[in-house]
């Protein structure tokens, strides 16, 4: 059965190979492993950040500074709104 360090091994390897620059493959994994986090917590940051042993605080700031994960946000966040039921005065 192959380990994660076996996964890891070859992804490297298939990265270099392909050109991918350390800093874009870094960037890549954070939001993706973000995403997989935010999915598992079903978009409740406090739980993703827990899951990923960071500060709340700090999940909200990358989330908020990466593209990719930051249009992940917007679509949890328009899931979650509410229709308002009250108008307002006029």
């Amino acid at each position: 059965m192959p380990t994660i360090d076996d996964h890891l091994n070859s992804i490297a390897r298939e990265l270099v190979s392909c050109g991918i620059t350390l800093e874009q493959a870094l960037e890549e994994f954070e939001g993706k492993y973000i995403g997989a986090a935010m999915d598992q917590a079903d978009g409740n940051v406090t739980r993703a950040s827990q899951m990923l042993g960071i500060h709340r605080n700090t999940l909200h700031n990358k989330l908020r500074t990466r593209l990719r994960v930051a249009g992940y946000v917007a679509r949890i966040r328009k899931a979650r709104r509410k229709p308002s039921s009250k108008k307002r005065g006029r």
